[in-house]
């Protein structure tokens, strides 16, 4: 299930012990990287981690394969290969079980791999699969308090709503950290009325939950959210704001909003969105767009083949 926490917690546990090993290295996205180059692309991020080098060229998947082998042979390593999403994303690294990276690596190496889809670990022949359980209810509430509150315990008045909000929650993190964000400053009778869009959701699908918060939104930051989603997700935070700006919006104020409200993440200088969030908003565009996509954004690349065609 996408936002349950599977890479917050891989990423954790590689910041914990990462310094154990002689390398160590974490993939990001493999299958994003996968779509825009190929096995190669994925390749050449392992490979530019061990060697320290940023502008590594390599032309081919045999001269990779070399240099891997000649970099990481008996080396004791720890690669995280995060959100694959496809068994041949796997394949350059590591085949079957006779695999090219496990024969390559030295003793007492590990390579966790994140994925949504437990078919694709069994079809690969991992060890050991962990699958993340939902939170318990004290750490549910726990995280709910700290988003909508910014405390560490429930105010007694909404006690009984905040139950509410999490047994449509279902334990889930990013469900909680968007909708506790979106109540965060409101009042009892607010509170009230966000439970009762939740009650009106019949089969407690994740992605209605959150796209309660994105109903939520002004107009203009609905507009800059599905933007984010489709084509400036990753980018320099000043690009963005540039992009926006030419669009004619205020980025400044709305994007602190999508992060006030946990629709967007700011990190080293780069805006980025949780990938279930950003599916919800290329969901939402193509929905928008189903009969005329020539309207709207274009996420998809099939409705870019159509409006092309018809151009």
């Amino acid at each position: 299930m996408g936002g349950i926490g599977k890479t917050t917690l891989a990423r954790a546990l590689y910041e914990r012990i990462y310094h154990q090993y002689d390398f160590h290295c974490f993939i990001d996205d493999v299958s994003k990287i996968y779509r825009d180059s190929s096995s190669l692309g994925v390749q050449k991020q392992l490979i530019s981690q061990s060697l320290n080098e940023k502008n590594l060229e390599i032309s081919n998947s045999f001269e990779g394969t070399c240099l891997m082998w000649s970099r990481l042979h008996n080396v004791r390593a720890l690669v995280v290969l995060d959100n694959v999403d496809e068994v041949e994303q796997l394949k350059m690294f590591t085949g079957n079980r006779d695999t090219l990276l496990r024969e390559c690596l030295g003793g007492g190496s590990i390579i966790i791999i994140v994925s949504r889809d437990e078919h694709i670990l069994r079809t690969h022949g991992v060890d050991d699969i962990y699958q993340v359980p939902p939170l318990n209810d004290e750490n549910a509430m726990q995280l709910l308090c700290r988003k909508a509150f910014k405390l560490n315990y429930i105010l007694s008045d909404y006690e009984r709503l905040a139950f509410d909000v999490l047994s449509h929650a279902q334990g889930h993190p990013l469900a909680i950290e968007v909708i506790g964000s979106s109540l965060f400053g409101r009042n009892v009778s607010q509170w009230k009325s966000a439970v009762a869009r939740l009650k009106e959701i019949k089969n407690k699908n994740i992605m209605d939950v959150l796209r309660i918060s994105f109903d939520q939104l002004d107009e203009e930051d609905k507009e800059i959210f599905l933007d984010i989603a489709c084509a400036l997700c990753k980018h320099d935070e000043k690009y963005v704001k540039e992009v926006l700006n030419f669009r004619g919006f205020h980025p400044e104020y709305s994007l602190q909003v999508l992060h006030d409200k946990s629709l967007i993440i700011k990190q080293d200088g780069h805006i980025y969105m949780h990938r279930l969030l950003n599916d919800l908003g290329r969901y939402i565009v193509k929905e928008e767009s189903h009969k005329e996509p020539q309207k709207s954004r274009l996420c998809d690349y099939q409705d870019f083949c159509k409006v092309m065609a018809n151009n």
